[in-house]
């Protein structure tokens, strides 16, 4: 049973992680290029670094979270242990994606302080 609880949490994981990813690239592109309209290279660059480090940071917290997994021995446990480790993961990334918003606020405020 443990085994089926690693591959469908690294499945349902790594799905999650990917799209959130890619929409957050994605979408996120109109925002940070209207922070830097005369940087788009810029914007660019910090966009797909933002990109890489959440996928980075997530998939290594997938894969250290695969050590505190408990003894399971039923269908029931291996679901509850799924969503709960989901539930953790999605909380994170929650997290980045709020610290994220902050840190390109930051930089843009900075910028503009610059060229006052």
């Amino acid at each position: 049973m443990l085994q089926i609880t690693y591959i469908l949490y690294l499945l349902l994981s790594s799905t999650i992680i990917f799209l959130v990813g890619n929409a957050c690239y994605k979408k996120g592109k109109v925002y940070i290029l209207n922070y830097f309209p005369n940087r788009i290279q810029f914007g660019n660059g910090i966009n797909k670094l933002l990109r890489i480090a959440y996928y980075l940071l997530n998939i290594g917290l997938v894969i250290w979270s695969l050590n505190y997994l408990r003894e399971i021995t039923n269908v029931e446990e291996v679901i509850l242990e799924i969503c709960k480790r989901l539930s953790n993961i999605l909380l994170i990334i929650a997290v980045l994606h709020v610290f994220n918003l902050y840190a390109i606020y930051l930089i843009h405020k900075h910028f503009k302080n610059q060229k006052s």
